[in-house]
C-alpha cells in the first residue's frame, strides 16, 4: 500500500492495451481501488502513482502540486539562493524534477507520463516562479526507456553563462548548461555543513571526486589551512579552481585524476585531518553492487591509511543499491582488515529540499558515513 510503483509482472491486463502516458486508474482483488497512474507498457515499472484517491490529472491537480511543492522549498531559501522545487516521487510528480537558480529554472522530464503535460508544466511553474529562463537537463537515458526523444535545451529566455549560486556564506559559479546532472549537487548543501563543522583550524583535507569543490571549499571557510582536490573530470576541476578563486582561499592543490590511481600513486599516510570519498554512483543496478562494493571498500582503505589518527573519514554513496547497510558493512570489512576502529559520529543523508518518500527505498539514495578513526 502507499507504493508509488507498479511493475509489469504485477498486472493482470495486458501491458499493450494501453499507450505511453495514459492515466489509469488502478485496482486491486483484495483492497479495490488504489489510486490513479499513468502508464507505459515498454517500461519495467508499467504504472507511476500520481495519486492515491480518484483525482482528475489536469490543470487543477498540476497547480496544487507545484504550488505545495514550492511552499515546502520556503525556509530553505533564506539560506541559499538554489534549491531543489520538485523532486519527483517525493512530491507526487513521479518524472519531473526541477531545481531554482535564483530566477531561472532547470527542469527535468524523464517520463512519457509527464511529457504528455509539458506544456500544463512550464505555464504553472512560469505562473508562480516569472522566471527569467528556463533550461531542460532531462536525463537522456531514463528518455529513451520511455520512447521519448532527446529534448534537452533552452526552453525561455538567455541563459547566464555563469550563476552565483550562494550557499552559507560561500559563493559558487555555475555553468548550469555544462555542468553534470541539473547544474549543482544541492543535495549534498546539508552535509556540507555538517562536515565543516568537524573541521578545526589549520587541518588539513582531501576531497575525493570533488565535483565543484564543495566540501573543500566548505573546510577551508571553517579554517583549514589546506585542501587536495582530486576528481576525473577536467571540467570539475577547472570550476573547482574558479570556486577556489572566487571565494579568495589560496592553500590549495588540483589533481585531474582517476581517484582510484591517485590513491594508489600518493600512497598518503596519516597525512589529512578529513578526507571525503564522494563518489558518482558505481551501482546504477542491482546488477552492479557487488563491483560497486570493492571499489568502495578500495577508497575507504586508501582513505584510511592517508587520514591521520583521530581523523574523520566522510563516507558517501549516491546509489540506493549501496545504502547505509552496505556502507557500515564495508567499513566493518576495512576495520577487520586495517585493524582500525571507526565511531560513527554522524548518518547523513541528501537535504530536505531532496525529500524520501517512506514507502519509496529508491527515494533513499543518498547516504553518507562519518567516521572518526581510531588506529
Amino acid at each position: 500500500r502507499f507504493t508509488p510503483w507498479i511493475y509489469a509482472n504485477e498486472i493482470d491486463s495486458s501491458p499493450e492495451e494501453f499507450h505511453s502516458g495514459e492515466v489509469v486508474a488502478l485496482f486491486s482483488k483484495k483492497d479495490g481501488f488504489l489510486g490513479t497512474a499513468y502508464v507505459n507498457p515498454k517500461c519495467a515499472i508499467f504504472g507511476r502513482i500520481l495519486a492515491f484517491g480518484k483525482e482528475e490529472i489536469g490543470k487543477k491537480f498540476f497547480h496544487n502540486r507545484i504550488k505545495k511543492a514550492i511552499a515546502k522549498r520556503k525556509a530553505l531559501l533564506e539560506h541559499t539562493n538554489a534549491v531543489r522545487l520538485i523532486h519527483s516521487e517525493a512530491d507526487f510528480l513521479p518524472g519531473l524534477i526541477v531545481d531554482q537558480y535564483g530566477d531561472a529554472l532547470a527542469i527535468q522530464i524523464n517520463t512519457a507520463g509527464m511529457e504528455a503535460y509539458r506544456e500544463l508544466i512550464l505555464s504553472t511553474l512560469k505562473h508562480f516562479l516569472n522566471p527569467s529562463w528556463i533550461i531542460e537537463k532531462s536525463d537522456v537515458h531514463s528518455r529513451e526507456i520511455e520512447g521519448l526523444e532527446n529534448t534537452n535545451g533552452t526552453l525561455m529566455g538567455e541563459p547566464l553563462s555563469s550563476f552565483e549560486l550562494k550557499e552559507n556564506g560561500l559563493s559558487f559559479l555555475v555553468d548550469i548548461e555544462d555542468a553534470q546532472k541539473t547544474g549543482f549537487y544541492l543535495d549534498q548543501r546539508k552535509n556540507r555543513s555538517v562536515c565543516a563543522r568537524y573541521i578545526k583550524e589549520n587541518d588539513s583535507v582531501l576531497d575525493l571526486c570533488c565535483n565543484a569543490g564543495g566540501f573543500g571549499l566548505y573546510a577551508l571557510k571553517a579554517g583549514a589551512k589546506e585542501a587536495v582536490f582530486v576528481d576525473a573530470s577536467e571540467a570539475a576541476i577547472a570550476q573547482t579552481k574558479l570556486n577556489l578563486e572566487h571565494n579568495h582561499f589560496e592553500s590549495f592543490s588540483l589533481h585531474t585524476h582517476d581517484v582510484f590511481s591517485f590513491m594508489k600513486e600518493q600512497k598518503y599516510k596519516n597525512a589529512f585531518d578529513m578526507v571525503i570519498i564522494d563518489p558518482p554512483s558505481f551501482a546504477k543496478t542491482k546488477e552492479q553492487a557487488k563491483g560497486a562494493k570493492r571499489g568502495f571498500k578500495y577508497l575507504l582503505m586508501e582513505s584510511t591509511k592517508a587520514v591521520k589518527d583521530g581523523g574523520i573519514i566522510a563516507f558517501f554513496s549516491c546509489s540506493h543499491h549501496i545504502g547505509k547497510a552496505e556502507l557500515l558493512e564495508i567499513a566493518m570489512e576495512v576495520s577487520h582488515d586495517l585493524k582500525v576502529q571507526y565511531v560513527l559520529l554522524e548518518e547523513m543523508r541528501q537535504d530536505s529540499d531532496h525529500p524520501c518518500l517512506i514507502n519509496a527505498p529508491a527515494s533513499f539514495y543518498l547516504n553518507g558515513l562519518l567516521l572518526h578513526v581510531e588506529k
